[in-house]
């Protein structure tokens, strides 16, 4: 149904305009052609671009209603695309696509201000739905957690965000690994998240992203990380 409402509001706002202006950064080859065949649904103008530094002196000059960035290191060339596509069209809202389960990366993309963030391959669905809420502003604003987080629900929530192991987990918070799965089963519940990638999009519209999570910070150095 919000398929059919988008393309809707695709055709109806088309008319007697001209075709729509992508700008893909396309550095990661494996999610090109998934990304390319969501394009081809929009009728989409698409410039290919190499490198972050190329896009961003085309988007001074040129007209662009989307970005995508497929950038190979998202939390690193991804964020540098992000940041100064920000600063020179504001306006221009940007999707990013990062590794499977790199919560780092989507952590950092959110913060800066993405209009989304989709794992990669991405889904052709989930992709030009994405777009459809980045160029139309359709992007619901989440409800509240079906229910309150609890003080250590909310513990572990953060140490999820750091990307923290469940063992790192209930080590630093002294409970057994089993708590901490079940901890971890009712956030996802919570904020009906569907995936690692999709919490944080949801922490990030319910402004829950921690305040590390800003561009050019990390993590507390003492907290736990990937192994």
């Amino acid at each position: 149904m919000r398929d059919r409402e988008g393309a809707g509001r695709r055709q109806e706002a088309e008319v007697g305009r001209s075709a729509m202006q992508v700008f893909y950064a396309d550095g990661e080859k494996r999610s090109s052609a998934a990304v390319r065949a969501a394009l081809r649904q929009l009728d989409a103008e698409v410039t290919p671009f190499g490198s972050a530094a190329e896009c961003l002196k085309c988007l001074r000059t040129r007209p662009c209603q989307l970005l995508i960035s497929n950038a190979r290191r998202p939390g690193v060339e991804g964020l540098e695309l992000l940041l100064g596509a920000r600063r020179i069209r504001p306006s221009v809202p940007v999707v990013v696509l990062v590794d499977h389960g790199d919560i780092e990366a989507a952590v950092r993309i959110m913060k800066a201000g993405a209009a989304d963030c989709l794992e990669r391959p991405p889904e052709s669905r989930l992709l030009v739905s994405a777009i459809d809420a980045a160029l139309w502003e359709t992007v619901r604003h989440d409800s509240l957690p079906k229910r309150p987080l609890s003080e250590v629900e909310q513990q572990v929530l953060d140490l999820m965000l750091q990307g923290c192991t469940t063992n790192e987990m209930a080590l630093q918070l002294h409970r057994s690994r089993r708590t901490i799965e079940v901890h971890r089963s009712h956030i996802m519940w919570k904020l009906d998240a569907d995936g690692i990638v999709d919490l944080v999009k949801k922490c990030a519209r319910l402004g829950l992203l921690p305040d590390w999570a800003c561009c050019g910070t990390g993590p507390d150095p003492a907290a736990g990380q990937n192994t």
